[in-house]
């Protein structure tokens, strides 16, 4: 939850990222420890290999290298040429052509490795409760978010001083990204809730007793949907909109038999009165405000140029980039006077795939290419071959989680929601959820196979009651 609370900033250098980066220190170290005492599976070396790779390009893009060699990269004639102007002998650099930046950027990849790793350390259980508690931080963040609306532009909970005003952020400095947080959760909060409305329905089909704690907790959840679907309305993000819609419609393959629904209670049905509650709640002036920031992006073009001017940037240093966190240092030399728009700062490219191979140059695209391969074939096998000895709701945690990976991924493309730490934690956490812990006994799946409806019942709401269907262990199989 720290990373939560303290990674809302979108830039390096905040006592809240020094914080948080000194925190996921013991935290990285004990995840690490407890992985490598245990038997590792062929999933979890490629992952940790992958974790390795991800770590090395910062400190590669460190190593001082000789004038004979950093002379001859792409880009740095700029930089040979000012030593020659100033009448000195070029001295040792490193391939970032800004190091203090790279060092930020290094450090703050520390949080969400840890959290990736700390995640493959948990039983089906502890990663159920970890998302109750996202969900959970999520609906306390929307409250926050309408304190801060009604407290104004000057209110005190606004916790950075670079953010938006006139919108509800959360603990975040930016309204797109707590928006990235809200969708995040309503996948999560739907992939709790379509395990319950079976549950439910099913008992209603074969005319079972009404069980009034399942009932309950589905309100909960159901409620949790409206508060999240109203806080993604109120910040205002037109890309936070566009994608909790999308979200939604996930939501509806989360589960991929819905047959066991009764007819009159379907999934769809369901969403669809949750998302007209969530509209009534919001009320005329709150959806004529949600409305008004559809008529004009301030943004529409500078995106454009922000892209062009960064393929050209990237051009320049390609094949080795120019380190990470270089972007700011970088893009105002490839700027044209007719490209400066008033008030309007590139801080960032706001697309990610292209600030990424400027600042990594080839390696950073090859990286992602080798994650969505694995992500597809982990969503193949989710679908196509779901683990039959989960419960439907880890079954659904993992399905709800490719789905958040996918949206961030998306949404990177025209903004930045993981420059912020605590969405490339949730990011990381998603990651996490998608490979199995080590062995699970056997007495998780007896509930499963014996498709006995009230003992799947008690299982579906063990995380809530604090009971423990299964027991995880890291002894090697025998």
């Amino acid at each position: 939850m720290s990373c939560l609370l303290l990674g809302g900033g979108t830039r390096g250098g905040f006592l809240s990222d020094a914080l948080l980066q000194l925190f996921s220190i013991p935290v990285f170290l004990a995840a690490l420890s407890r992985l490598l005492d245990a038997p590792l599976s062929k999933e979890r070396r490629w992952a940790l290999v992958f974790c390795a790779a991800i770590v090395a390009v910062p400190l590669i893009q460190l190593i001082p290298l000789p004038p004979a060699i950093w002379m001859h990269l792409p880009g740095r004639e700029v930089v040979a040429e000012a030593f020659e102007r100033l009448g000195r002998p070029p001295s040792w650099m490193s391939i970032s052509m800004a190091p203090e930046a790279t060092w930020l950027a290094g450090l703050s990849l520390l949080p969400p490795i840890a959290i990736f790793l700390s995640t493959l350390t948990l039983g089906w259980r502890d990663r159920r409760l970890m998302s109750f508690a996202l969900i959970a931080f999520g609906v306390i963040s929307v409250f926050l978010g309408l304190i801060q609306l009604a407290q104004g532009p000057s209110s005190s909970l606004r916790f950075f001083e670079f953010t938006n005003p006139e919108d509800a952020v959360g603990f975040f400095a930016n309204r797109n990204h707590f928006s990235a947080l809200l969708y995040s959760a309503i996948l999560l909060t739907a992939a709790v809730l379509v395990p319950q409305i079976k549950t439910l329905s099913s008992g209603l089909k074969r005319r079972e007793s009404f069980d009034a704690s399942s009932a309950m907790g589905a309100i909960a959840v159901g409620v949790s949907l409206i508060v999240l679907i109203v806080g993604v309305a109120i910040a205002r993000s037109r890309a936070g909109i566009i994608l909790t819609l999308a979200a939604l419609l996930a939501s509806l393959a989360i589960d991929r038999d819905r047959r066991h629904l009764v007819d009159k209670f379907t999934l769809p049905r369901f969403l669809a009165a949750i998302v007209v509650l969530a509209v009534i709640l919001l009320g005329q002036s709150a959806l004529s405000r949600l409305l008004d920031r559809f008529d004009a992006d301030p943004l529409a073009d500078a995106r454009l140029i922000f892209a062009g001017n960064t393929i050209a940037a990237a051009k320049s240093v390609t094949p080795v980039g120019a380190g990470l966190g270089s972007f700011p240092s970088i893009y105002p030399t490839f700027e044209k006077p007719a490209d400066l728009l008033t008030g309007v700062y590139a801080n960032h490219a706001h697309n990610d795939l292209l600030e990424l191979w400027l600042e990594t140059g080839f390696i950073g695209p090859l990286l992602l290419i080798a994650f969505l391969i694995w992500l597809v074939r982990k969503a193949i096998g989710a679908w196509a071959a779901p683990n039959p000895a989960l419960l439907p709701v880890d079954r659904t945690l993992v399905r709800a989680s490719i789905f958040i990976i996918l949206l961030l991924l998306g949404h990177s493309l025209v903004d930045y929601p993981l420059r912020a730490s605590a969405m490339a934690g949730l990011l990381a956490f998603a990651c996490g959820l998608l490979i199995d812990p080590p062995i699970v006994s056997a007495a998780a799946t007896a509930p499963i196979a014996n498709s006995d409806h009230d003992r799947h019942r008690k299982n579906m709401m063990a995380p809530l009651k604090g009971t423990r269907p299964e027991r995880m262990s890291f002894s090697s199989p025998s």
